[in-house]
């Protein structure tokens, strides 16, 4: 079979070679964006999110009201941490004006947001019915462009959440940017746009807004935070180590 295509390759011209060369290179060079591709970068997730729920030992939840509050005195620094994954601007993603499309900045936030919310919330949505997490919303503010095949990264994170929805932020940064904790995580997005050094590394800026759902029943976002364990209730006393290395302790009830 080898010697067979071997010689179907010495017989095609120089010309069919060269042409041919050109698909496989323009193939590689703008791989992330054929079909298919997309649908085969979420199947880690696909795999995070279902594994726990084919486990024999999952941890069964009772589901609560999305109205009930549990009183809680920390949270694990996991809760707030950034899942960041980097990338280019390839040729087809570019749209008329010669950069990266607006459009594609979407499909590498879906990409992002599924490695975040599986790798944080799986265990605990396998519990709770099992639950899922469904889009509600998006908002993306466009503030740089992105040139061709320039290097990007894709951060996001768990930003607020209420009785019924919980809301990610993502970011789209220059590779190496480092983002500090007091001021991105305890002032959000506005405090970036505010910071005249680092607002000059963001692309754009992206929030999503999510719900959980156990069949029709809205679970609340705190009640899915701490069945995967990330959030410590009132009489645990247990020390928490947050990402500014400070200790939070329970203290009990």
């Amino acid at each position: 079979m080898l010697d067979s295509l071997l010689d179907a390759i010495h017989a095609l011209s120089y010309g069919s070679l060269i042409g041919l060369a050109a698909i496989f290179a323009f193939a590689a060079a703008n791989a992330k964006a054929l079909p298919l591709v997309y649908t085969f970068r979420l199947l880690p997730s696909l795999y995070r999110l279902f594994a726990p729920r084919l486990s024999r030992n999952k941890k069964l939840t009772t589901i609560h009201s999305a109205n009930t509050s549990t009183s809680y005195n920390a949270a694990s620094p996991a809760l707030f941490r950034h899942d960041t994954m980097t990338s280019r601007a390839v040729a087809l993603d570019l749209d008329v004006n010669v950069h990266k499309s607006n459009s594609t900045f979407f499909a590498d936030a879906d990409i992002s947001r599924a490695r975040l919310l599986t790798g944080l919330l799986s265990a605990g949505l396998a519990g709770l019915g099992p639950a899922n997490f469904v889009l509600a919303g998006v908002q993306c503010r466009f503030q740089r462009e992105i040139r061709p095949y320039q290097a990007y990264a894709v951060s996001s994170r768990i930003l607020a959440w209420n009785d019924r929805t919980l809301y990610v932020v993502t970011y789209f940064l220059r590779p190496g940017t480092a983002l500090p904790f007091d001021l991105e995580v305890r002032g959000g997005p506005a405090a970036l746009a505010k910071d005249e050094k680092l607002r000059r590394s963001v692309f754009a800026t992206m929030v999503t807004k999510y719900v959980f759902k156990a069949g029709r029943a809205t679970v609340a976002p705190e009640q899915v935070f701490r069945a995967a364990g990330l959030l410590l209730e009132v009489g645990e006393n247990k020390p928490v180590v947050r990402d500014d290395g400070t200790t939070a302790w329970n203290k009990g009830s």
